[in-house]
């Protein structure tokens, strides 16, 4: 299987998992309720919205494994970093309209490019960190954790704070943030395919 068929594949995939729809539409809906709530103090709702952009991402890994389905994914297509960059992709390119769609829904026109890209890229950060994991449940409460906990708190008090995943979150305007969640998403990406090539499935 080819490169692009395997990203083909799973996008289809994808699509198929009722979780992405409820997920998705669950994220949209929340989005908008908190844009209406939050209007008066101009506060972006995007830093709310981006859990059910980290579920999507953990639920379109884990699935997998909870299933079984990664042994016949495997079979279909051998080669492991290959298939894995195929997922992130196909992950990418289902979580970018959604962004879209939850961003314009959340906030003004001049947060939209920022939000989008955010959220897309916590979507892709959050399954490369469930691919390491691959259990469900502790990805997504180590993912929970830290971007509602840990990284709020860091955020007035470490120095280092800016170059954190969930930097652009408060920010969606800025550029070096969005730089930042790029970076922290490649490593992610990276580091989760050589996991995924040395590992059982």
């Amino acid at each position: 299987m080819t490169g692009g068929r395997a990203i083909r594949a799973e996008i289809l995939k994808l699509l198929s998992l009722p979780a992405t729809y409820f997920t998705l539409l669950s994220t949209l809906a929340v989005s908008a309720i908190l844009a209406t709530a939050f209007a008066r103090q101009g506060v972006s709702p995007v830093g709310y919205t981006q859990a059910g952009f980290l579920v999507l991402g953990v639920v379109a890994v884990t699935s997998e494994y909870s299933g079984g389905q990664i042994h016949r994914t495997l079979t279909a297509m051998p080669r492991r970093i290959t298939l894995q960059l195929a997922k992130m992709t196909a992950l990418l390119i289902v979580a970018v309209p959604a962004a879209v769609l939850t961003a314009l829904a959340g906030g003004p026109w001049s947060d939209v490019v920022g939000a989008s890209a955010y959220l897309a890229l916590t979507t892709v950060f959050s399954a490369a960190v469930a691919t390491v994991v691959r259990w469900s449940v502790p990805a997504v409460a180590g993912l929970l954790g830290y971007y509602f906990i840990a990284g709020p708190l860091l955020r007035d008090r470490a120095a280092f704070a800016d170059y954190l995943p969930d930097a652009a979150s408060h920010d969606v305007r800025s550029l070096g943030g969005s730089a930042v969640v790029l970076g922290w998403a490649l490593v992610a990406v990276g580091i989760s395919a050589i996991t995924f090539h040395r590992r059982d499935a």
